[in-house]
């Protein structure tokens, strides 16, 4: 469960949890998650939305987890390689779940409600 990337090898098919089953979330609350590209030439990246039926979960691929899904925001500007920050929102003020992805160097975002 492992790739090979421009810093290295690293896990592959993390479940990264923003909130855990029977937790309570405050409405209009948001929860941000920070990642980085991957690769220094990255100019988009994707961030795929599981639920899983599985307080502890620990990857995708686990028979509890379904992919509900995909938010891809553009990363166009690669000068800084991999020191870039990704952000992915989970905005819980709506009665649907509203989910964002923001590239902060270059401003740049994807909304999936």
């Amino acid at each position: 469960k492992r790739d090979e990337y421009d810093d290295g090898p690293q896990c592959k098919d993390i479940f990264s949890k923003f909130i855990l089953i029977n937790d309570s979330v405050e409405s209009g609350k948001t929860i941000e998650r920070s990642y980085v590209p991957v690769k220094k030439d990255q100019t988009k990246a994707e961030f795929p939305i599981y639920r899983s039926t599985k307080r502890d979960a620990m990857f995708t691929d686990d028979s509890s987890c379904k992919r509900l899904l995909t938010v891809t925001v553009q990363s166009p500007n690669v000068e800084r390689g991999t020191d870039r920050e990704l952000l992915v929102k989970m905005d819980f003020s709506r009665t649907l779940l509203h989910f964002q992805a923001v590239d902060v160097t270059s401003g740049k975002s994807a909304q999936v409600d």
